[in-house]
């Protein structure tokens, strides 16, 4: 990845800081060779640089080369530090500061990269990528867990999917507050999903779960029907707790189909999980 960093002169200023930062932030350090803070300073603002990502330009100003720029900002002492974004100076500090004080004073002016990718998945999901879309939508969790519009979005493509016992939990927890159009959609969407794999042959397969004696054929009944009405994880539960007792059950065929269901998943976390808990049994 090429990095944006550059020693800018009074020709390149207008191009590098005001225009540049219409695109990305850009950090502006006055510095000169005189200055001791600046020695450490300088690499230390290179390595951030690049441990963003190149999420922000770093322009450089020689106080001792530029005395246009730095009569026209009026610096006083060195190094000072100016943060730019849409061609403006919004934040700055002087002086020495710690690694931390300044990796935050960056971060907090870096746009969020679980933004991106939920606009990324958003676009992916339209185009009917449904894989790719929660691919991205896991990665966009795994940096922002709090997220409401990431959650709201992971349940749209479990749903869109079939898996309703994922979305479920999903937008039970959704707040008050963030319970938008889209929610009331999903959750509309949601209760039509189960009211459609609520069969009849689920229904009085359920019911004699609770008043037979022998359940292991019900159980084993009852997971077929719920893999085919896309209820996978509740399929998988009742699989594994049929095959905790009886390993061999029906000469083997449901150990055969759990690792057939299993296979055919697309859900990584729930074929972890059941898979863990089969060779679990196994071994």
């Amino acid at each position: 990845m090429q990095s944006d960093i550059f020693d800018v002169t009074v020709q390149d200023f207008q191009e590098v800081i005001a225009q540049g930062s219409a695109t990305k932030p850009v950090l502006v350090v006055f510095w000169s060779s005189q200055c001791t803070i600046c020695k450490s300073l300088l690499p230390l603002l290179e390595q951030l640089q690049r441990e963003h990502g190149n999420n922000f330009t770093l322009a450089r100003i020689n106080c001792e080369a530029e005395h246009q720029i730095v009569q026209h900002f009026d610096i006083k002492s060195v190094p000072t530090v100016y943060m730019f974004v849409n061609g403006q100076g919004v934040d700055g500090f002087a002086g020495e500061q710690t690694h931390a004080f300044i990796n935050e004073f960056i971060g907090k002016h870096l746009p969020d990269p679980s933004q991106a990718l939920l606009t990324d998945a958003q676009t992916l999901f339209a185009q009917g990528n449904i894989a790719e879309a929660k691919a991205t939508l896991l990665q966009a969790q795994s940096l922002n867990s709090d997220d409401n519009q990431i959650k709201l979005a992971l349940a749209q493509v479990y749903l869109a999917e079939g898996e309703f016992e994922n979305a479920k939990p999903i937008l039970a927890a959704i707040p008050m507050a963030d319970q938008n159009m889209i929610y009331h959609s999903l959750i509309s969407e949601l209760e039509l999903a189960e009211q459609s794999s609520q069969t009849p042959e689920i229904a009085a397969l359920e019911e004699a779960l609770l008043t037979e004696a022998d359940i292991q054929p019900i159980q084993y009944k009852l997971a077929i029907q719920y893999h085919q009405a896309k209820r996978y994880k509740e399929a998988l539960n009742l699989l594994y707790n049929l095959l905790a007792k009886d390993l061999g059950y029906e000469n083997g065929e449901a150990k055969k189909t759990m690792l057939d269901i299993l296979a055919t998943l697309d859900d990584a976390a729930l074929v972890s999980e059941y898979r863990r808990k089969l060779y679990s049994l196994l071994y």
